[in-house]
């Protein structure tokens, strides 16, 4: 089969690229698929990073509205000797302009959380293949309201959940497919991250260690901190949950049934501001987000599960896996696989 060929009857690519258009879109034997990114900043360009090592993708058109995520974003195009895309700037519905190119195939959205619903329904609505950063909207209606307009116009729309394809991750479900682990009891997920130095920066750098935020710093600092501040919850569920959902069936023969949160209380990044940034009156600031939220599920085939939420608080990466059966269990935080009867025997 040659690459053409290939690109034609896989709908699966890499990293945002994995919503290349299926043999309709091919039928004018085009050879390459023709790409839109909307939001460039620090996630877009990881996005456009991997779509410029790929000979079958074009990349024809970006939307930032900040000429510093649109200059980084050139010198993307120019280190790998690539055509400059045309840009789309100035306002918050430049996006609109790009969606109404007919060249387009798909769009790759990576912009901050309170835009993904708009842009992904315009997107779809304009007949365009949508893949969409985390997470998808910021209410139970919204999620619904991306599923309806999916139907209506029959656009494939995917959540962009980068940890599903995580090696390990993938190895353990083909692990849970082969029965290794047996009958499935228990998962636990979750988004275990310091990001202290993204939530504040001084506005010199991605992971500065100022105690500033909103629209005068860089990255993440600019729109995400703000959520921390006005709502309590598991705002970041998906790298847990979305590994987890594949594991035990969710919406393929499982469900999730209720859950139950708990937050702990808030000082993590008050004592952080605090100490890189003495008398900064950020430190006084009420957060609404508890420093670690714990989140129970109950599953329709009887399973349960723990996602938790853990980003205000010095501690090193992990996303806390836990794959627990019948027969064995997964767990990243000790790196280990157990497999009754083929590990060796732990002392009890």
């Amino acid at each position: 089969m040659d690459r053409r060929e290939f690109v034609k009857n896989t709908a699966v690519g890499i990293a945002g690229l994995t919503i290349l258009p299926s043999g309709l879109l091919f039928a004018k034997n085009a050879d390459k698929v023709k790409l839109g990114y909307i939001g460039v900043g620090l996630r877009g360009r990881n996005h456009i990073s991997e779509g410029l090592l790929r000979d079958d993708v074009e990349i024809v058109a970006i939307c930032d509205i900040q000429e510093s995520s649109l200059k980084y974003c050139r010198e993307q195009f120019v280190k790998a000797k690539k055509k400059l895309p045309t840009e789309y700037t100035g306002g918050l519905d430049a996006y609109k302009k790009l969606l109404a190119r007919k060249d387009i195939d798909g769009v790759i959205i990576a912009t901050p959380w309170q835009f993904h619903k708009e842009q992904a329904i315009d997107a779809m609505r304009a007949g365009k293949y949508v893949g969409c950063e985390v997470i998808a909207g910021i209410s139970v209606e919204d999620h619904w309201d991306i599923l309806k307009v999916h139907e209506e116009t029959k656009m494939p729309y995917m959540t962009l959940e980068n940890v599903c394809y995580r090696r390990d991750v993938m190895a353990v479900l083909n692990m849970v497919r082969q029965n290794l682990f047996g009958e499935l009891v228990h998962c636990e997920g979750g988004y275990q991250h310091d990001l202290r130095g993204i939530l504040f920066n001084d506005g010199k750098s991605f992971y500065g260690k100022g105690g500033e935020f909103g629209p005068n710093t860089m990255g993440e600092s600019q729109w995400r901190t703000q959520w921390n501040i006005e709502r309590d919850g598991d705002i970041y569920p998906t790298h847990g949950a979305g590994p987890v959902m594949h594991y035990l069936d969710i919406n393929a023969g499982n469900r999730f049934t209720n859950l139950v949160s708990f937050s702990s209380k808030s000082v993590g990044l008050n004592h952080y501001i605090d100490k890189v940034s003495p008398g900064n009156k950020n430190a006084k600031i009420k957060f609404k987000n508890g420093d670690v939220t714990t989140t129970m599920i109950n599953c329709a085939n009887g399973e349960t599960v723990t996602l938790s939420h853990d980003v205000h608080l010095p501690r090193p990466y992990s996303l806390g896996f836990r794959v627990q059966g019948t027969d064995g269990i997964w767990m990243d935080v000790a790196n280990s696989i157990y497999i009754e009867g083929k590990s060796e025997k732990e002392d009890v």
